[in-house]
């Protein structure tokens, strides 16, 4: 015999603590969006080598970039997130020698084989909070929690 069941006794409560954090209007963060996909195998070598050597998240070590996210999107695709106190912080880390570190083996490579990955990235400032569980990450890094 079948007997109905609610959501609850489905899903039981989940004890975490959840918050959303006090954004400002006038915020200066900015978030730096990459993604890079392997098109053939030199560019799928090439990505899992920076990956796994941690150079696609040496950004962290960047004057104004409070934090940085990996994602591994499939075998052949990598996207990173990066946080940065302000669009002028990010600007000089493009003009660092850091970012020229990182450029030039991503440009060795294309060099080699144009068509081995492809890559983009884009910029946004934030202009709300999200949601936080348990500790703090991203924007929560910086802005207070709502109480």
């Amino acid at each position: 015999m079948l007997t109905a069941t609610t959501q609850s006794e489905r899903y039981p409560i989940m004890h975490h603590n959840s918050y959303q954090i006090d954004l400002p209007q006038d915020s200066t963060v900015v978030v730096f969006y990459n993604g890079i996909k392997a098109l053939n195998p030199k560019g799928f070598f090439w990505l899992w080598q920076q990956i796994c050597t941690a150079n696609l998240t040496s950004v962290d070590r960047a004057p104004g970039c409070f934090e940085v996210k990996l994602a591994i999107c499939s075998n052949k695709e990598a996207v990173i997130v990066s946080y940065w106190q302000d669009e002028a912080s990010l600007m000089q880390f493009f003009h660092s020698p850091l970012h020229r570190q990182m450029m030039k083996s991503m440009m060795k490579m294309m060099a080699a084989d144009p068509k081995a990955i492809a890559v983009f990235n884009e910029t946004y400032r934030p202009l709300r909070s999200g949601k936080y569980y348990n500790e703090p990450q991203g924007l929560a890094k910086v802005y207070p929690a709502l109480i």
